[in-house]
């Protein structure tokens, strides 16, 4: 459920995202009008989906990762134990990330966007928001790992929160 509703406001934000910047163009050639906002809104809404997006890496094991060492690992347990490293690493660098991401969301609701005159807490507040989709999404990936036991994974249903 968490990983549908992620994919839902990702898909909210490039779909809004991709018409404001069909109506940029259209305002800027078609009508010679363009619109100052557009640039930046679209910006914004990229920062939002891309870092959004994170969480759904996770739950799909789709991530760019060195599989060199693991793979050479024969040992179950010791595979196990390496993976168990990696998870534990991705959650203290997610969580590093959150609580300075918190700080930096903290700092920047005294700055204003220059065109929309927004406080640039709400483009920050995105990397707080996937930090903490992240984490949550990691940690049900490692309680359904752990779960699994060698089983397959087209075999296992989602856990939904």
């Amino acid at each position: 459920m968490l990983d549908k509703a992620v994919g839902a406001l990702c898909g909210l934000f490039f779909g809004t995202m991709t018409f404001i910047v069909l109506l940029g163009v259209f305002f800027r050639y078609v009508l010679n009008m363009p619109l100052s906002w557009v640039e930046e809104t679209s910006r914004y809404l990229m920062i939002w989906g891309a870092s959004s997006a994170i969480s759904l890496g996770i739950k799909a094991d789709e991530h760019v990762g060195l599989t060199v060492l693991l793979d050479s690992l024969k040992s179950r347990l010791l595979k196990g134990v390496l993976y168990t490293f990696v998870m534990f690493s991705a959650l203290a660098f997610f969580s590093v990330l959150l609580v300075y991401s918190l700080r930096m969301v903290k700092d920047a609701q005294s700055m204003q966007t220059q065109a929309l005159g927004v406080s640039m807490a709400i483009p920050y507040l995105a990397i707080p928001v996937s930090m903490v989709f992240a984490v949550l999404q990691l940690i049900l990936s490692f309680i359904l790992r752990i779960a699994r036991d060698g089983v397959p994974k087209h075999e296992l249903s989602v856990i939904d929160i």
